[in-house]
């Protein structure tokens, strides 16, 4: 694993960390696939969160970045690139929810 990476992962990791954090604060009531309330501060809602955000946008982030790397870039094979697409995507994924976080909290 490389150096860059490492740094990825990280990154994705804090990023990670820091959404679950203002979500705590910005998250509303929701609905299961049953109909029925979640409330926003439920253990029910905060798992659905980390579910998300842990593993659901690394699941996005890693079938987007797979169709990326088909895209010809510099030479390199398939299987050098869709690693870091991926976790590029991840990365941007999470700055955007993280931004969305602090807008909803300070407006």
């Amino acid at each position: 694993m490389g150096n860059t990476t490492k740094k990825q992962l990280f990154a994705i990791v804090i990023l990670a960390i820091l959404n679950f954090l203002v979500s705590t604060f910005t998250v509303g009531d929701g609905r299961d696939l049953a109909g029925h309330v979640v409330e926003g501060q439920s253990e029910a809602m905060r798992g659905a969160t980390i579910r998300t955000l842990f593993l659901g946008i690394q699941l996005i982030s890693f079938l987007l970045g797979s169709l990326l790397a088909l895209v010809p870039y510099k030479g390199k094979p398939y299987k050098v690139k869709v690693v870091p697409f991926s976790l590029t995507i991840a990365i941007c994924l999470q700055l955007a929810l993280l931004l969305m976080g602090v807008v909803k909290l300070f407006l």
